[in-house]
């Protein structure tokens, strides 16, 4: 017997994870909050895990990580009503297959809230936003893809998070996106950067672009809307002609099928027909975000 045995089934591995700790507690709550979609279920399940953590002796650490996990998950608290919001202006099982489709969502998302709309799991807090965003852009450090001698392309930039961050740490930085709304969100966060470019895009090609143009191509988040539309394989073959040799393409989230193996076959074709090499195949590298990595780099000229 264990304080998991008082879960219900379809909840006990989240709970398990958020409880270790290995997951930080918001990101925790959106994965149960969509698993369950139940605020009340959801909120007397974490209770009783708390409950039984307790009487069972516990570490000190899982209770703790299951009181912050049940205050986030209040039915009543702003953490369900972002999520429900958002959901509702962006729907991850769209039929439709059309960019502009995707472009409005992510219109009528950022006005509801720039910071949930890139990253429902901050729950709309900024300083949740920054606190993520930095966590992935030092590790694009340690992986030593950044540097004052290079020049990165966002794909999909959203409302600039990225962009601002890696300004400092790049020689110069361009951010596209579909949405209108976003572009002028990332207008704002970056103005005064004099080394970013953010610009609208059809999001259909990397052709306002030439060849070898960039060291780096960030995409996250972006590319499960591009397998969405039946682009992804593409965007590969893109980035792959817009790196420079030496240069590498950072998935950060390549679909939400739920279907690791098929993510990395997948890729991994598309990177065999566009000359890269897979370094990173999915790996989990983030406490803050539960996004695998990918990473694809193009040859150096020998």
């Amino acid at each position: 017997m264990s304080w998991l045995d008082a879960v219900p089934d379809p909840l006990r591995d989240l709970l398990a994870e958020a409880a270790s700790g290995a997951t930080a507690p918001a990101m925790a709550f959106l994965n149960l909050a969509l698993a369950s979609g139940d605020p009340d279920g959801l909120a007397t399940a974490i209770a009783r895990a708390k409950m039984a953590a307790a009487a069972h002796g516990a570490d000190p650490g899982v209770t703790a990580q299951l009181a912050t996990l049940g205050e986030l998950a209040a039915p009543d608290g702003p953490g369900w009503a972002m999520i429900r919001r958002i959901l509702d202006a962006v729907r991850h099982d769209l039929d439709a297959t059309s960019i502009d489709a995707i472009a409005g969502m992510f219109d009528r998302a950022a006005l509801l809230s720039p910071e949930a709309s890139v990253a429902l799991y901050s729950l709309g807090e900024p300083e949740r936003l920054a606190a993520a965003t930095a966590e992935v852009v030092d590790r694009l450090a340690d992986w030593d893809l950044l540097g004052p001698d290079r020049d990165a392309l966002d794909l999909g930039c959203g409302i600039g998070r990225f962009a601002a961050v890696l300004a400092p740490r790049l020689r110069s930085v361009t951010g596209i996106d579909v949405s209108e709304q976003m572009v002028r969100e990332a207008w704002a966060r970056t103005a005064g950067l004099a080394n970013v470019t953010i610009r609208r895009t059809a999001g259909r090609d990397l052709g306002d672009f030439c060849d070898a143009a960039f060291d780096l191509v960030l995409a996250a988040d972006s590319f499960p809307y591009l397998v969405q539309v039946g682009l992804a394989e593409a965007h590969v073959a893109e980035a792959a002609r817009v790196l420079r040799p030496g240069g590498d393409l950072v998935i950060l989230n390549y679909s939400y099928r739920n279907d690791p193996d098929a993510d990395r076959a997948e890729l991994a074709r598309a990177a065999a027909g566009s000359g890269l090499v897979v370094r990173r195949e999915g790996t989990h590298d983030f406490r803050l975000w539960d996004a695998p990595s990918f990473v694809l780099s193009k040859a150096q000229v020998t």
